[in-house]
This record gives structure tokens, sequence and C-alpha cells, in this order.
């Protein structure tokens, strides 16, 4: 089939236009992912864990691509699927990824330490959160999960799903009104996020024991203390200390050391969170271990 016709039948899928205008008129590399049908996903696994959110092709991110025939004979093959965006160096930006009210409060805390965002290009997600873009650096951003309780970065290596993608929720993906692609600039990100994004000058580095110092052992007043508190239990679950032992010594550091200290729902929420994303990082499900 010629690349005409299938430029033609990519049209008439509402997500497939998305997909070649984002190619199109943006330069952003774009990649099919499944769908939601009926409330659940489209690879037809009851219990997927990733639903309407995963790739389609073999190699999944890495097979994104800026080449609008490419782009058509994947919309040709699926004209259901959904758009994913490849992000970093790819395609220019890397995503701040806040999660619902938990990274609402985050950022909010963040903002307040450190200073507004700017304005920037922005989307709505299904699940009630945010895609806030940033200009990619000239270093490279990794994917980073958990830069603060609710907020992840999608760097190079990730992606995100894009409008007019839809959701497990039944909602779908928008570009929020006054911050659309081709409408706004996608803005540099300040320097107080570059920050915690800039990797050590020497790869193999290891933080150094002053930052830990610094995290552990010193108070942690109101605007710091959730993210502290991440790093921490982040760090012990993914050294595999055992989940009832790390939840007794955050609760403690967060008594000794929070000021004031979080509820211990609150603190008891981080742990269960991380928690579940570690075991998906090591490729469980919740339960199995």
């Amino acid at each position: 089939m010629s690349t005409t016709i299938l430029l033609q039948a990519t049209q008439r899928s509402k997500t497939g236009r998305a997909a070649l205008a984002y190619v199109e008129r943006f330069g952003w590399a774009g990649l099919p992912v499944h769908s939601v049908k009926d409330g659940l996903c489209t690879c037809g696994k009851p219990d997927c864990s990733n639903p309407g959110k995963h790739p389609l092709t073999r190699n999944g991110v890495r097979d994104a691509s800026k080449d609008p025939a490419t782009i058509a004979r994947w919309w040709h093959r699926w004209p259901w699927a959904n758009v994913g965006i490849a992000t970093g160096a790819v395609s220019g930006f890397f995503v701040l990824d806040i999660d619902g009210e938990q990274g609402a409060e985050s950022l909010h805390d963040m903002e307040h330490e450190h200073g507004a965002l700017p304005a920037s290009v922005e989307q709505l997600t299904g699940g009630l959160g945010r895609h806030i873009l940033f200009r990619q650096p000239d270093f490279t951003v990794a994917n980073k999960v958990w830069l603060a309780p609710g907020i992840d970065i999608r760097g190079d290596g990730g992606y995100i799903v894009a409008a007019p993608s839809g959701h497990i929720s039944g909602r779908a993906y928008n570009w929020e009104l006054s911050s659309r692609p081709g409408e706004v600039e996608i803005a540099d990100a300040p320097e107080w996020v570059l920050a915690m994004l800039r990797p050590a000058r020497d790869a193999g580095q290891r933080k150094p024991s002053g930052e830990w110092q610094r995290i552990a052992c010193t108070d942690a007043p109101e605007g710091e203390r959730n993210e502290r508190l991440a790093k921490i239990t982040g760090h012990l679950l993914r050294k595999y200390v055992d989940p009832f032992l790390t939840s007794e010594l955050v609760q403690a550091w967060n008594a000794a050391r929070c000021l004031p200290p979080l509820s211990v729902t609150e603190v008891e929420k981080i742990l269960e969170s991380l928690a579940a994303k570690e075991l998906r990082r090591r490729g469980c499900k919740i339960g199995e271990q």
C-alpha cells in the first residue's frame, strides 16, 4: 500500500491524526500504545498493570519514530491505538509527571520553597494528573521515579501518553486550554528543578555521604519533609530492607527529624506507594512477596 493511501487512512483515526501532527508540526517522536475498550486494556489481560499505556510495538519506546510514513503504517494497523510520545533528547523535552492530589501537594511544597514554575506546555491526564513539559537541557535527563511523593520525571528512554488518548478512568487526555503546544512555547526548567536532575560529574559517582548526612541527619522543615522521607524510604526499599522494618525506621525518623512530624497515616501512604513501585520495578505483583 502506498504511503499516500496510508496517510489518508490514518486521517480517519482521531489518535492517528494527532500522532501525525505531533511528528510533522513539532518534530516529536511518536509510538502507538494500547488503548482502553469496555473498561479493559486492549492487550486483553484483565489484570493488566498499565492499562491503555503500554506500547504496541515489539521494542517499545525504542521504536518511537519521527517518520510520517511509519506513523501512518502503525495507525493503519491499529487505528484505535492511543498516542505515545517519547520524551528526552529525541523529542527535545522532558516531563514533570504530577500524579493526582499527592503530586499536587508535593509540587505546592516545592514551589513554596523554591519558587513558582514558569508557564509551559501542559497536559491534563485522564487520571487527574498533569504533565508539564520543559525544554531539554544541555545534559541527559534520566527517567526518575519519585522525585518527590507523586512526582516522576520522564526523560530519555521514557514516554508519555498524549491527547486525545483515552484513559482507564473513562476520561481522555487533553492539553490544558491555556497551555497547548503550538500556542505556548515549551519553557526552560528553572534551575532548582535542573539541580535535582543534573547527573554527577562522574557517571559512576555515588551520592556523597555528606549529601545523605544532610538528608537523614538534619531536621526537615515544612517543604522538605515529604521529599526527604521519600528519598530515605526509597533508598531502603531498593536495598531490599524488609518493608516492615523500613516502616519502623521511617516512622522513627519522621518523629525525630520532621518539623512538625507528618502524620503516621501520611508516612504509611508514602511507604505503600513506594513499595508498590519497587515491586513493579522488580517485576513483581503486590502480594507475590
